[in-house]
């Protein structure tokens, strides 16, 4: 632990001598971000949980819209907000979180390498609020969104198995709450499919 305070204090100092518009004040207040959430995993402390979506929203705010860390920025923002609502229950943390998924899907082009981890996620947080909820607008959109990850996803990448249980299991809710069969049978498919893209 006293390690990572150690750190955390050179993190603050660095930041606090980087000028507002310096083209690296994006980087410290992310490894800032990263330290501080070490520290609320260790810890449990929420006031190291708050600082840490305070520095993640710095950090998107500091970099250029078309910089090629915004989407990574985002997507800290949204797992430190997604945290945040684990721990308070805050559904505006968990809204804002939906959000900036999205917002991270679209900082990226469809090529990009991590498109299909980015759309994952989306329909995880898709999924989660859904199960909150209960919309159907979110479940739908789950299954969309892991369609589209399935899509961006090599044949070949290990993680390739877990999304396609990740759209098995969006349609087997899908199907219990509107009795699909096209969803149940999809289901089907897509999770044996899972299985045999275990490595």
């Amino acid at each position: 632990m006293d390690d990572l305070n150690r750190a955390l204090d050179v993190a603050d100092m660095a930041l606090d001598a980087t000028p507002q518009d310096h083209p690296d004040r994006a980087g410290r207040l992310n490894n800032l971000g990263n330290l501080l959430g070490r520290r609320f995993k260790r810890t449990g402390s929420i006031a190291a949980l708050n600082r840490a979506v305070d520095v993640a929203d710095m950090a998107v705010d500091a970099i250029p819209q078309d910089h090629p860390d915004q989407a990574g920025l985002l997507n800290k923002l949204g797992n430190r907000l997604g945290s945040r609502f684990e721990r308070t229950g805050s559904m505006d943390d968990f809204n804002r979180a939906v959000d900036v998924a999205d917002m991270a899907v679209d900082a990226t082009s469809q090529d990009h390498p991590n498109q299909a981890g980015l759309l994952n996620n989306l329909g995880n947080r898709l999924r989660g609020r859904f199960e909150r909820t209960g919309l159907m607008d979110d479940l739908n959109r789950a299954v969309d969104v892991a369609d589209m990850a399935i899509n961006a996803t090599p044949q070949d990448q290990p993680d390739r198995a877990a999304v396609l249980g990740n759209l098995g299991n969006l349609l087997g809710k899908r199907f219990e709450r509107t009795g699909s069969m096209d969803d149940l049978n999809r289901a089907v498919d897509v999770s044996d499919m899972a299985l045999d893209a275990i490595p």
